[in-house]
């Protein structure tokens, strides 16, 4: 413990800090904790804004579909199933996104009457169910995906698309979901025991 707290203090001359030791590991802590739940934020973010305008992409491909169809009677085999996978890309890549966000549903009848540190212990709490359900969901997909990927499967439809790339980020999607959810529980964490949002 001497030789740890006597780096500490040749780390703090170093960098020309004046305090005591603990606090430095106490704002390097937070440092680290602050870098974790950013980091995790920009990868939910990233893939949130590549998911976000393939809904307009499958209503353009909905147009093409509609026009083929009326105004040169010759309809296409690739769209439906082009829009539902885009439409289903959308949604797995912007759960992450949206749960930094904070914007799926909850029921606010009691929970906004809180203060934010019973609402941080709330949440720390329904971490536990959180994870639970993305636990068993990761692991139920996997061996599907992985058997997907194996067996270069397609939907077997006229078009015939690769369904694999669909279970690869069908399991991304809850990964992403899984990553944003500790970010939250950390700053939950740190909200439930020093009252202040980290």
């Amino acid at each position: 413990m001497k030789k740890v707290l006597s780096r500490l203090e040749s780390l703090a001359d170093t960098v020309g800090y004046v305090g005591p030791p603990m606090e430095l590991v106490r704002k390097g802590s937070h440092y680290m904790l602050k870098t974790i739940v950013a980091a995790i934020e920009k990868i939910s973010t990233f893939f949130g804004y590549i998911g976000a305008p393939l809904p307009f992409l499958a209503a353009l491909i909905i147009f093409y579909e509609i026009a083929m169809r009326q105004l040169f009677d010759s309809p296409t085999r690739w769209v439906s199933e082009t829009t539902a996978m885009l439409c289903g890309i959308c949604y797995l890549l912007g759960g992450a996104l949206t749960m930094k966000n904070d914007g799926h549903v909850r029921v606010d009848i009691l929970y906004s009457r809180f203060s934010k540190r019973v609402r941080a212990i709330l949440d720390c709490l329904n971490f536990c169910f959180i994870a639970l359900y993305l636990g068993v969901m990761l692991r139920v997909i996997w061996p599907y995906m992985v058997q997907s990927i194996k067996l270069d499967e397609h939907s077997y439809t006229a078009w015939n698309p690769m369904v694999w790339p669909m279970k690869i980020l069908l399991f991304l999607g809850f990964v992403l979901v899984l990553l944003q959810a500790i970010s939250k529980l950390i700053k939950d964490l740190h909200m439930a025991v020093t009252g202040r949002p980290l």
